[in-house]
């Protein structure tokens, strides 16, 4: 498997690659990224073609339904709000005064394939800030405790009023990583998905893959009933559409490689087609959002081979596709995960 310092050579040169629109050249860094050998890359018209499966609401940014839940419903004493662009944590900020703290982190820039962010000014329009709002002084706590380079997830995990079974697996995943954020989200999201990819499959209120994801953390497995507890704890908090339209994003079943390139599948595609059914996890950034139509483009390819096995059921389709990408399998590569959500 790519460790991230070799992860971070292969996504500038896919950059390079995009921003030239050698689509050969990005295609081979792709699969490098993917750990997989892509097929010759598809024509220009497709990739744009794919564009059209990409979904903003399978990214990470803005104010996400269960964190406003969890503020208005006063499920938690503190609560944070990540990736929101300066000016708006400001005015977020400025409306909080009910609560007795409200904390802002500095500004910084986030890398939408990498994951990784950087210090930026205030006035610069890509700017992010992070908000905490606590009715004690527990907002100031953690922003200065996430400040640091060495977090500690322990304190953060008790600050947060995360259940202790989450917070220890989250703290062997960030051993595991060295404390490397990055690395840590992937294998931390990795490892929950593992336990979705069960017969049995996960629990859907558990599934972090969208923005209307219930929680805000890594929960220890896809099943954990302390999890669980907290999750309908927010839905009973949110309106009911919104938690409607959480179940729906939430149920679907999940492709995944790596953060930030996963895919989300239909149980039940209208025209019975795999390929029919798919979304595809998308940012604002323009170079990182072609990187990720070329991905659907790749992806919708691939799952035309799976369509094509003659007489194989539709729910069974997803594991047809994972076995087609098992032959393009580069050696020792993770290989993609399948998570069915219940």
């Amino acid at each position: 498997m790519l460790q991230r310092y070799q992860l971070r050579h292969v996504y500038a040169s896919l950059r390079s690659a995009l921003r030239q629109r050698d689509w050969a050249a990005a295609t081979i860094e792709l699969g490098v990224a993917l750990g997989i050998t892509l097929p010759p890359p598809p024509k220009e018209i497709a990739i744009r073609q794919a564009a059209d499966l990409l979904r903003g609401h399978l990214s990470y940014r803005g104010f996400k339904p269960a964190e406003l839940a969890m503020l208005h419903g006063k499920i938690k004493n503190l609560v944070k709000f990540e990736d929101i662009p300066v000016e708006q944590a400001r005015q977020f900020a400025q409306q909080q005064r009910q609560y007795s703290c409200v904390a802002l982190s500095s500004p910084y820039r986030k890398d939408y394939l990498l994951l990784r962010t950087s210090p930026a000014q205030a006035d610069d329009p890509r700017a992010l800030a992070t908000v905490y709002v606590s009715v004690d002084r527990a907002a100031e706590v953690l922003c200065a405790l996430e400040a640091q380079q060495r977090e500690d997830p322990r304190k953060a995990g008790a600050l947060l009023e995360i259940p202790d079974c989450c917070v220890q697996a989250f703290v062997h995943d960030s051993d595991r990583a060295r404390r490397d954020q990055d690395t840590l989200n992937d294998d931390a999201c990795r490892r929950l998905l593992a336990t979705a990819a069960q017969d049995s499959g996960g629990d859907w209120r558990l599934n972090p893959l969208a923005n209307e994801e219930l929680l805000g953390f890594y929960p220890c497995s896809s099943t954990c009933s302390a999890a669980i507890g907290r999750a309908n704890l927010v839905l009973a908090a949110m309106d009911c559409h919104v938690a409607a339209a959480a179940q729906e994003r939430l149920g679907r079943t999940a492709l995944y490689f790596r953060l930030p390139f996963f895919a989300t599948l239909s149980a039940s595609p209208a025209d019975g087609r795999l390929a029919s059914g798919l979304l595809i996890n998308a940012f604002a950034d323009p170079l990182a959002r072609t990187a990720q139509a070329l991905f659907a483009a790749h992806l919708c390819q691939l799952a035309e081979q799976a369509d094509s096995a003659a007489s194989v059921p539709v729910d069974d389709r997803a594991a047809t596709l994972v076995a087609v990408l098992a032959k393009h399998q580069a050696p020792a590569s993770a290989p993609p995960l399948v998570a069915r959500w219940r």
